[in-house]
């Protein structure tokens, strides 16, 4: 994923990483997501350069229409940033420029199998509908970063401190203590696989 992130953010190797988190949309209790553009978050950490950030989203499970993938409006990411305010609870892109957006690019449903990954631009419109299936949606997604993009309102210094990739073969020569073959992560109650 770094090297990825690297070729698409121009290949000068000083890739950081930003943030990672685990979406869980849990059957039938999945919350949806409103339209917004990541960097509408992150402008206010200060970043000036979206174009030095990348997201890269990989499905942990299958995701489909029914069980709330994510949509996107590709194209989007060349409008520039849109003014981002509360819609409901949530702090989403402003609808009249969704609508707009929606005038002119097509919605599409991101279904993926597990084990795929969907590389964004921070600016790129997306949301996502609610979990009414019987099976789970689980994604992790990682921020890269340029080392040269300062956030200037940020505490972490782990944006500007380049990463050290290791080869992909280093992945099945570690190996992994206190952990049951047995061990199910999709299932709540796993303590029992993690003695």
């Amino acid at each position: 994923m770094v090297n990825a992130a690297d070729k698409l953010l121009d290949g000068n190797g000083a890739v950081c990483h930003f943030h990672s988190k685990l979406m869980q949309k849990e059957p039938q209790t999945g919350g949806a997501w409103e339209w917004h553009q990541d960097y509408g978050y992150w402008y206010k950490n200060e970043f000036l350069f979206p174009d030095q950030m990348i997201s890269i989203m990989v499905a942990i499970t299958d995701a489909s229409k029914a069980n709330g993938c994510l949509q996107v409006l590709p194209g989007s990411h060349k409008m520039g940033r849109v003014e981002h305010g509360f819609s409901g609870e949530q702090v989403g892109a402003s609808m009249r420029y969704v609508e707009l957006a929606l005038k002119e690019m097509d919605l599409v449903y991101v279904e993926i199998n597990a084990g795929d990954a969907l590389l964004f631009h921070p600016n790129l419109l997306h949301r996502s509908e609610a979990n009414l299936s019987d099976k789970p949606r689980w994604s992790l997604i990682s921020v890269y970063n340029r080392s040269s993009n300062i956030p200037y309102n940020e505490r972490s210094s782990s944006s500007t401190m380049p990463l050290q990739p290791v080869p992909d073969e280093a992945l099945m020569k570690w190996v992994a203590d206190h952990i049951d073959d047995g061990a199910n992560f999709l299932q709540k109650d796993n303590d029992a696989a993690l003695k």
